[in-house]
């Protein structure tokens, strides 16, 4: 693989710029950080372009890392300090950037999974990020974003998620599209709501199951309620009536993964 060096000229410094400060491109996502660009390669997520600082002293490990980046990547560039400290995002960077390759799945594709979560129209990386955190660890099998605000391709959230958005199946529609797809295919829709409905612990969560969580202002669409649907709530004890969507749906994740995994093994 050859190596292209990149001088403080080069249009590809503007480009990748753009892409780190408002990545357009939608199956592709840009990071300069250095947790996602482990599990991007420890998941065989495909490399695009990989840039690296020449004549930097990396930690051995991180040496190793790029040394294994740089041959399965399909373009592979050097630069200079100075010229990377005007790309990277922030003080600490590590001296690494990856252009990465998305794998968006469409809602077909998402029929062989039983346990799902539903994100809508989530504004904040972090949110999101945090969702996707828990998805991972929490084993779910995946995630339908509706009409999102926060796209995937989004540089903070694969910084927020740790790179787990690379790696949870994920796919993405409209609120109508997605609602008909669940209900045609015979999932058990819990809807994340503050006040109403059943406490998080109620339900068994078996079966085919989508937990809809909203968006941080303005809730869930209010179109959800007009078809058949569950309920769950968390119970608040002090002065606030609900909790960040990211914690919220963190806790009703890891409540039906419980229940479901103490199901799994009684059968």
């Amino acid at each position: 693989m050859s190596i292209i060096k990149l001088g403080n000229s080069n249009p590809k410094i503007k480009e990748l710029k753009q892409m780190l400060s408002n990545n357009k491109i939608k199956d592709k996502v840009v990071t300069d950080d250095l947790t996602v660009i482990k599990v991007a390669f420890e998941n065989n997520i495909e490399f695009l372009e990989f840039i690296f600082i020449e004549d930097c002293l990396y930690h051995n490990e991180t040496q190793e890392l790029i040394d294994k980046i740089t041959k399965i990547s399909k373009e592979v560039y050097s630069t200079t300090k100075s010229v990377f400290e005007k790309l990277a995002q922030k003080e600490n960077a590590v001296g690494l950037i990856a252009v990465l390759k998305l794998n968006t799945l469409y809602l077909e594709d998402m029929k062989k999974y039983n346990y799902l979560i539903i994100t809508d129209k989530l504004e904040i990386p972090g949110n999101l990020g945090t969702i996707y955190r828990t998805l991972d660890s929490a084993a779910a099998d995946g995630i339908i974003l509706v009409d999102p605000i926060t796209k995937l391709n989004n540089t903070k959230l694969a910084s927020s998620a740790r790179g787990a958005n690379l790696i949870v199946p994920t796919a993405e529609g409209t609120y109508i599209d997605v609602q008909n797809w669940l209900l045609e295919n015979n999932y058990t829709i819990y809807l994340g709501e503050p006040n109403l409905g059943n406490d998080y612990q109620h339900y068994d969560y078996k079966g085919k199951i989508a937990i809809v969580v909203g968006n941080e202002r303005f809730g869930i669409n209010e179109n959800w309620y007009k078809e058949k649907h569950e309920k769950v709530f968390i119970p608040m004890f002090g002065s606030n009536n609900s909790l960040n969507v990211g914690v919220a749906a963190s806790i009703i994740i890891y409540e039906a993964t419980m229940k479901r995994k103490k199901a799994q093994l009684l059968e």
